[in-house]
């Protein structure tokens, strides 16, 4: 744990905050009940956390991720005890230590998968115990209760939460019914629905468009078979929980089957299967018409992760943890000096790690470029230049989000959206809150050769040029925009 703790750390304090986590800072900046895009949770826990976003700063946003990322382990640890072996326990905590989106995106980033992931191994230790799935196969109907409480923290965190208890209810319909009759599961189950009752609230009051908008992204009525969705949807599985794990998973299920001495219970497997495969198998099957991402499913491998180390353990396999381990070490370090570095020449366009680059240099040479622009403004009595705290103007929720907390925030002004909601999210509510774009109002607009758009009634007034290694990697061209009523981007 503190191994995993110091190394997340260093990449935490050395590279600035991706598309996503710089979008999730301004559900703390405007806290609400729930968002466009997601449930509330990671907006407290940035708030919690920052006390308030009194200390608003890149590595203080993170510190949510790591320490809820330190307690994953130990939770993984937990629950590779429930099989009955130490060992297991350890196996566990270091494979979960291994998974890409364990270590990299929910213990290192800032984003709904981080309270997500804390929850989602609560409730399932929970839920284990008290379905009498551990290893004494005792049941504890009273622990419900607490897989309620977390499993509503789940659904605070990410719609994919509700997976617990469809896995849960799967698990008693085929194998334990009687259990359908225990008072404290039904408790459980209503515990969660009123944790969740501020979100579903809140979607009545929006149109809910925040349920709508989720049911659009895997919407497949009419949709044409896309085999290259479902194949990067399958890589990206396999990559994101770590191919070693992946395969040792695999080889966990085919151990527990042909093996006379099995490395868990009956229970135990077959509350595995019904908590994994049915998260697992809606996605992919929704990766068949929709382009989906490898992370929505990656909760449903903690239970097969567990299952894994149990097998591993049983065999005093060693070298798959040390390959798990070595893998996302090297995962890190790479990532981190890519993005800091550009150690692998590649184009503006495909190398991601600029995502998480160059914004603060951005920030300070606007600030430079605003300053001119006001005095200019002052010394022509408003004829030229542009007026004090004028607002930048963006058409995308990225990269509305880094101009807004890298560029505008510094430089003492905001950003305002234009455009659909769809492309906007929640910045269209932000902009409304800002006072809205009167028709007269005077904004600066920041054009990007990563993200090229062909532009109209805007007029440039100059251009900056970030370097990496020395090199120019990054060009923004700083606009004037007029009339933004007028304005019009393709």
């Amino acid at each position: 744990m503190g191994f995993s703790l110091l190394l997340r750390s260093l990449v935490a304090g050395l590279t600035e905050l991706g598309n996503d986590e710089v979008y999730y800072w301004t559900y703390a900046l405007f806290p609400d009940w729930s968002h466009f895009d997601h449930p509330p949770m990671v907006g407290w826990l940035i708030n919690l956390f920052t006390g308030n976003l009194t200390f608003d700063s890149t590595f203080m946003l993170r510190v949510p991720a790591l320490v809820l990322g330190t307690l994953n382990t130990w939770l993984a640890w937990r629950l590779g005890l429930l099989t009955g072996s130490r060992k297991a326990g350890w196996y566990a905590a270091v494979l979960y230590t291994g998974s890409l989106y364990a270590t990299v995106l929910t213990g290192t980033f800032i984003l709904p998968d981080t309270p997500l992931a804390t929850c989602y191994l609560g409730s399932l230790y929970f839920m284990l115990r008290a379905c009498g799935c551990a290893s004494n196969g005792e049941e504890k109907p009273s622990l419900f209760l607490w897989a309620g409480l977390l499993a509503g923290g789940a659904l605070l965190s990410k719609y994919t939460g509700a997976f617990l208890w469809a896995g849960t209810l799967l698990y008693l319909l085929l194998y334990n019914r009687k259990m359908l009759a225990s008072p404290w599961l039904w408790a459980g189950i209503g515990l969660s629905l009123v944790l969740f009752a501020p979100v579903i609230a809140w979607n009545v009051t929006h149109r809910a468009s925040g349920l709508l908008y989720h049911a659009e992204r895997v919407a497949f009525f009419g949709k044409k078979t896309d085999f290259l969705s479902l194949g990067r949807e399958l890589a990206g599985s396999f990559l994101y929980n770590n191919p070693v794990n992946v395969v040792l998973m695999l080889w966990a299920i085919r151990y527990y089957v042909t093996s006379p001495a099995r490395p868990v219970t009956p229970a135990f497997f077959r509350m595995v299967l019904c908590q994994s495969v049915p998260m697992i198998a809606v996605f992919v099957f929704f990766s068949l018409f929709r382009n989906t991402l490898p992370h929505w499913s990656a909760p449903a491998f903690f239970p097969l992760l567990v299952l894994a180390a149990a097998a591993a353990a049983h065999r005093n396999l060693y070298k798959p943890l040390r390959l798990s381990l070595g893998l996302v070490v090297l995962v890190l370090v790479a990532g981190t000096l890519q993005i800091r570095t550009g150690l692998i020449p590649l184009s503006t366009t495909t190398d991601v790690s600029l995502d998480m680059y160059g914004w603060k240099q951005l920030g300070t040479e606007f600030k430079n470029i605003q300053q001119e622009q006001e005095n200019l403004y002052d010394l022509s009595r408003g004829k030229e230049g542009m007026p004090p705290g004028a607002a930048l103007l963006a058409t995308r929720w990225f990269p509305a989000a880094h101009l807004d907390y890298y560029v505008a925030g510094p430089a003492g002004t905001v950003v305002k959206t234009t455009g659909p909601t769809e492309r906007t999210h929640k910045y269209e509510e932000i902009t409304a809150l800002r006072g809205g774009i009167d028709p007269h109002e005077p904004m600066y607009y920041i054009q990007s050769n990563r993200y090229p758009q062909t532009l109209h009634g805007t007029v440039p007034l100059d251009t900056v040029i970030i370097y990496r290694r020395k090199k120019p990697v990054l060009q923004y061209i700083i606009h004037c925009v007029p009339h933004p009523v007028e304005f019009k981007a393709e």
